[in-house]
């Protein structure tokens, strides 16, 4: 695991350098901002999210056009967990799941986030 990114800046690059590294391979990235976990994997985004959190995310896919939700084909979901179809290159996946951390789970500036 790579130690935890606190500044805007350094949280992008850490994303943008793990999720290259992810690309052509059939692991999950983790990423980890205080207690909360999101995965990607296979061009798919999956978080958890409250009531108030999901309008928070609806206003920020407003933002991201390319970020739909999607319905995996063979489970049903958690009615607290969404999947977002994420065809999107890295930086822009990165700017996503920053925006995601700071604008949906309301966390403060300096949060601390690893990626596994």
């Amino acid at each position: 695991m790579d130690d935890a990114a606190t500044e805007p800046t350094d949280r992008r690059r850490l994303l943008v350098r793990r999720l290259m590294s992810h690309r052509g391979q059939s692991d999950t990235v983790t990423v980890r901002a205080e207690e909360r976990t999101l995965h990607y994997g296979d061009r798919l985004l999956e978080l958890s999210v409250d009531e108030r959190e999901r309008d928070r995310l609806d206003d920020l896919l407003d933002d991201y056009p390319v970020f739909k939700i999607k319905q995996p084909a063979t489970r049903k979901a958690d009615d607290d967990t969404v999947y977002l179809a994420a065809v999107a290159d890295p930086k822009h996946l990165a700017d996503f799941i920053e925006d995601c951390c700071r604008r949906v789970y309301e966390l403060p500036d300096t949060y601390p986030l690893r990626v596994e």
